[in-house]
C-alpha cells in the first residue's frame, strides 16, 4: 500500500479485505459521492502533488488529464484510459512487480484516473508472459466486480509480446486496435485522438499507483522529492553481473545512492560505469554518479528516466564495444517505420563494429556524431528519439577509447574483431 508519500512496495494485497483494511479504495468512494466535482478533484489533487509521469517525457499528469478534458468537452462523447503495464525493457522488474504484488492499487489508480478524464472503458496492456501478474489482476477484478467497486468501468485486461516497441504510446494504441506494432505520426496526440478516435489518456502503470497516494493527500505526497518531481520512483538496479533488485527512492536521490540502496558498493575501480535508463538509457562515468535522479538533470548528463533501470558496468567494458551491442539491440527492436531509425542505427552498429574490430578510421568519429543527431531529428517516436543516447554518452564520456581503438588498442584488452576489413562499397560501412 503506498504511505502518505505514495511508496508502492509493501506488503502483498492479495484479497479485497486486506487492501480494504488498509484504506484502500477510501479515496475512490470519497470521490464517487462528489458527482461532476470528482473529475477536477482528481485533477487538483494530482497538480497539487506535482505529480508527474514515471515514464516518458515525464510530462505533469494533471496538464496531460486536463487536455484529455478539453478534448471530451470539445468534442463530445467518452475517453478511453490505458494503463501501460507492459515493461517494455526486458530487465524492468516495475511493472510486474506492481501488477503481481498489488493488484488492487493498480485497480484504483485506473479508477481514479477514469473519473479525471471521464472514461468508460479502461484497459490494462502488460506482456503475455507475465503470468503471475495476468493471474493477480484476474483475480483482483473478480473480487471488485463482485463488490460493484468497478461500478460500469469496463476494465479489459490486454496481454501481448511485441518486443521493446510494444511499449510506445502509439504502437501500444495500434497493438490494441488490432493493427501491426509501429509508431504513428504526431499530432494528432492519444490525448486528442486515440483509440476509436476519441480522446484517450494513456498512463504508466507506475504513475497511476503513485496517483493513490497524491489522491489521499496530496501536500503529504509532495513533501517528498524535489521541487519538480514528487514523490518517489522504482528503480530495477543491476550489479556488473546481471543480478537484480527492486528498490524505491525518492525523486532527487543520486544514481549513486540509488545504488547504495539496492545493496551494491561501487567504486572508480570496480566500476567503469553505471547505465541510467535502461536499453535507451546513457552510460554515466563516476564523476557523474552524484546527478539527482530527476528528468532535467538526467537530461542535461546524456541519460534519461526511461524504464527505471540503472546497471552497473565492470571494469573490463570496453565503451566502444558496449556502445557497438547497446545499438545492435535497438536495431533489431525498431519497428521499421522511420528510415533514419531503420537504416541509422544499423550504420552506425556498423561503424562501431569496425571501430572495436580496429579497421575504423578517424573520419568515423565524425559520422557517427552526425547519425547521433539524423536518428532522432528523422524519427516519429520516442524510441527513435533516444536511441543514440548509447552512442553519444559513451563518446561524450569516454572518447578516449575510441581513440585507443583508432590506433590498434582495445583499452581494457578485451574487445574481439568481428571484421576483418572495411565494407566500403556503395558507401556502406
Amino acid at each position: 500500500m503506498p504511505d502518505a508519500n505514495g511508496r508502492a512496495i509493501g506488503p502483498s494485497t492479495a484479497s479485497l479485505a486486506d487492501y480494504q483494511n488498509a484504506r484502500g479504495f477510501a479515496a475512490l468512494q470519497t470521490l464517487r459521492g462528489q458527482g461532476a466535482q470528482a473529475a477536477a478533484n482528481v485533477i487538483s489533487a494530482a497538480q497539487q502533488a506535482r505529480l508527474r509521469g514515471r515514464g516518458g517525457a515525464g510530462m505533469l499528469t494533471a496538464n496531460k488529464w486536463q487536455t484529455v478534458r478539453d478534448a471530451v468537452a470539445k468534442r463530445g462523447g467518452p475517453a478511453f484510459l490505458v494503463c501501460n503495464a507492459y515493461d517494455a525493457d526486458p530487465q524492468s522488474l516495475i511493472s510486474t512487480t506492481l501488477v503481481a504484488s498489488q493488484p488492487f492499487m493498480v485497480l484504483e489508480g485506473v479508477m481514479l484516473a477514469a473519473i479525471a478524464v471521464g472514461a468508460r472503458e479502461a484497459y490494462i496492456y502488460l506482456r503475455s508472459g507475465n503470468t503471475a501478474g495476468h493471474t493477480a489482476l484476474n483475480a483482483a477484478l473478480d473480487q471488485a466486480r463482485s463488490a460493484n467497486i468497478l461500478s460500469d468501468l469496463i476494465i479489459n485486461v490486454v496481454g501481448v509480446e511485441v518486443g521493446f516497441m510494444g511499449g510506445e504510446e502509439s504502437t501500444m494504441l495500434e497493438v490494441i486496435k488490432g493493427r501491426r506494432a509501429m509508431a504513428q505520426q504526431r499530432p494528432p496526440y492519444p490525448a486528442q485522438s486515440g483509440l476509436s478516435e476519441l480522446p484517450t489518456a494513456v498512463a504508466n502503470v507506475e504513475t497511476l499507483v503513485s496517483l493513490v497516494g497524491a489522491v489521499r493527500d496530496p501536500a503529504a505526497f509532495a513533501k517528498t522529492g524535489t521541487a519538480a518531481s514528487a514523490g518517489t520512483k522504482l528503480f530495477s538496479v543491476y550489479d556488473a553481473a546481471g543480478n537484480g533488485t527492486l528498490v524505491e527512492q525518492p525523486f532527487g536521490a543520486t544514481i549513486a545512492a540509488i545504488v547504495k540502496a539496492a545493496g551494491l558498493t561501487i567504486t572508480a575501480d570496480s566500476a567503469r560505469g553505471i547505465l541510467v535508463g535502461g536499453p535507451e538509457g546513457g552510460v554515466l562515468p563516476p564523476a557523474q554518479w552524484n546527478t539527482p535522479f530527476d528528468f532535467e538533470p538526467l537530461q542535461a548528463a546524456g541519460a534519461i528516466v526511461g524504464s527505471g533501470t540503472i546497471q552497473v558496468l565492470g571494469p573490463q567494458t570496453c565503451m566502444v564495444d558496449w556502445a557497438r551491442e547497446r545499438t545492435a539491440y535497438l536495431t533489431h527492436e525498431s519497428c521499421g517505420k522511420c528510415i533514419p531509425c531503420r537504416s541509422g542505427t544499423k550504420r552506425i552498429e556498423g561503424m562501431l563494429a569496425g571501430i572495436m574490430s580496429d579497421v575504423g578510421t578517424s573520419g568515423d568519429l565524425d559520422l557517427l556524431n552526425e547519425f547521433a543527431d539524423y536518428v532522432p531529428d528523422g524519427s516519429l517516436c520516442g524510441f527513435g528519439w533516444n536511441a543514440t543516447n548509447p552512442l553519444k554518452t559513451a563518446m561524450r564520456y569516454y572518447a578516449d577509447d575510441f581513440q585507443k581503438h583508432l590506433r590498434g588498442e582495445c583499452p581494457t584488452g578485451t574487445c574481439v574483431p568481428v571484421r576483418t576489413h572495411r565494407f566500403a562499397k556503395k558507401g556502406v560501412l
